[in-house]
Formats: structure tokens, sequence, C-alpha cells
């Protein structure tokens, strides 16, 4: 598995649409549902809601204390859970009302993760703490555990029954929902920070992204490496996401490009997107 991208950026695709609005970086996006909004967290302590298809802001700003690190949404489509303090904030998506504010982390929330009953959230903290929480019980903790180092990425398995992790010292853990309980790992991942961990959509497999400039392939079971590590980028891999169909897997780095590969041979595919900053 993994071939080196060799495919030169073409510098003649242009984006369909620019966003405009926040006034610093923007550090997490999330569709809603139906894929006509989409949701923005930024470092310039503001949650947003866009139109799709006209790039308009939608409706009032909803503002955090400090900057947005997490931000995810429910799959119902009815709330966004944001954090970057130590409380997570959930809004209504229509109205853009504050709803419920959940405390719990003793230090900052890097990101946050819900899972696909819309049962349950967690968080991930700087302090590698994580807080699994029951959201229909008004954010009620279930359960606590410790990554050993700075949380970077959670991500819940397609069934629901596992949560895997990511964090600052390259290693990626798997735990069990229920009990919390470590039941893989920690697996020595990369030799660098593992910024996004990511489930394939039959649960077999985790895709990992690393400042190390590699993406890597996992036996979700065993822990194992599957094939070589899928090289392209020239600079720190953040953000992994897959198509709905699960046979693309889609990269965003700091080397200004965003990749595409085929999931499943790690196979560089299409041409990669060239942003200008």
């Amino acid at each position: 598995m993994s071939k080196t991208s060799e495919k030169s950026v073409d510098l003649t695709a242009k984006p369909v649409m620019t966003m405009s609005g926040h006034e610093q970086r923007i550090w997490k996006i999330a569709y809603l549902p139906g894929g006509e909004r989409i949701v923005t967290g930024s470092w310039d302590t503001t949650v947003r809601i866009w139109d799709v298809e006209n790039g308009e802001e939608e409706g009032t700003t909803m503002e955090h204390e400090g900057s947005v690190y997490g931000l995810a949404v429910t799959r119902d489509g009815r709330r966004i859970l944001s954090g970057g303090d130590e409380r997570i904030r959930v809004w209504d998506v229509e109205s853009h009302e504050l709803i419920e504010e959940w405390e719990g982390h003793k230090g900052g929330i890097r990101c946050i993760a819900v899972s696909p009953d819309d049962r349950l959230a967690a968080s991930g903290g700087f302090d590698g703490e994580i807080v699994i929480r029951d959201i229909e019980e008004g954010g009620q903790i279930r359960h606590w555990t410790n990554a050993g180092d700075w949380v970077q990425s959670l991500c819940f398995s397609p069934n629901g029954e596992k949560l895997a992790c990511s964090n600052q010292s390259g290693s990626i853990h798997v735990c069990d929902v229920e009990s919390g309980e470590l039941v893989l790992g920690p697996i020595e991942a990369h030799e660098n920070i593992v910024n996004c961990v990511l489930w394939s959509l039959d649960g077999s497999r985790l895709f990992s992204a690393s400042d190390d400039h590699t993406i890597q392939c996992w036996n979700s079971d065993t822990g194992e490496a599957i094939g070589d590590s899928w090289k392209g980028h020239t600079d720190w891999v953040y953000s992994l996401s897959l198509s709905p169909d699960g046979t693309k897997l889609v990269s965003a780095s700091y080397d200004k490009t965003v990749r595409f590969w085929d999931a499943h041979s790690g196979d560089p595919v299409d041409q990669p997107l060239q942003h200008d900053d």
C-alpha cells in the first residue's frame, strides 16, 4: 500500500467559492446533514454557519470567550458542540442560541467528537484528559481517561463501541466506550505529532496524519501498520476526511495543498488543490 504522490499541483484549479468573515485562523470545519451548510470554529472566538450555495454567513455569530479548537455536529443536525477553554458549549443550529454549557475539563479542550447514534460526546484536552458524556443527560460524565499527552484528535468507530484518539507524542490509543478502558495501543504510530485519526467506514482500519508529513493506515484490531506510509505532502498533515462512499481519503496540509488518495491502495488520485495561504 501507498505510493508517493508525484502529481504536480494544478495551479489552474480554482475554488468554486471563498467564504470570508472570520478574523483569525479557522481551526475546524464540519458539514451539517444535507450538505447545504457548513459550521466553522475559529481562533477569533466564534462559531459560524455558512450557506454552501451562496457563501453567506447564516444568522448570528456564536461567541466564545477564547479560541475555538474543538467542534462537532450531531448527526440529527440539531446541535453544535464547540470548545476551547474548560467548557463545552452546546448551540441550537437553527436559532444559534446557547442551549447548555458542560464543565468537567481541568484544562483547555482541543477536540470534540459525537458518537454515530448521537448519544455520546467525547472531548480531549490539552492536558491529555478525555471525557465521555451523555448528550441527552445534559452532558453527564460517564468516563474519564488519559491519553498521556495533549489530545490532538478523537473519532468514534462506525458502530460507536470504540473511541480512537491521537496525541502529541505520536501515538494512537483505542478505548472501549462503555468501560472507558484501553483496548488497543498505545500504537507508536509516527515519529512526530499525530494530528488526526479516522476510522474507515467498515471499522476495519484506522488512518492517521502526522507532522512527519505522512499518512498511515492501520489494522484496527491488531494495531499493525498496513503497507508503507503514504507520502506526497511536504509539511505537516493536519486533517483527514473520507468520501461518503469511503473509497477516497482527503488530506489537508500546512504545505497549502489538499490531496486525494485511494482509501484502499493508498495511491494518489486526482490533482491536488492549492491554497494561497
